[in-house]
């Protein structure tokens, strides 16, 4: 099995499937950690981040992916 690597976390977890979605479009298989404790506890507990993982394989497309779908103006 290959090795998963963390690439991205959110407080929300729609946020997360609204980018596992967009990576999985372009053909990079994701998988969301912590999705179901996020919806019991809710974001308000810090330990209950989603965290969205890669193959390590595909984490530098899946980053270029990312950093593609983030708003220019938010770059200092």
């Amino acid at each position: 099995m290959a090795e998963l690597v963390s690439i991205a976390e959110f407080d929300n977890v729609n946020e997360a499937y609204v980018i596992k979605a967009r990576l999985e479009s372009e053909g990079i298989r994701c998988y969301l950690s912590n999705e179901n404790l996020n919806s019991i506890f809710g974001a308000s507990i810090s330990f209950t981040q989603v965290k969205l993982q890669v193959n390590l394989n595909d984490s530098f497309k899946a980053m270029d992916i990312l950093y593609e779908e983030q708003d220019p103006s938010e770059s200092d």
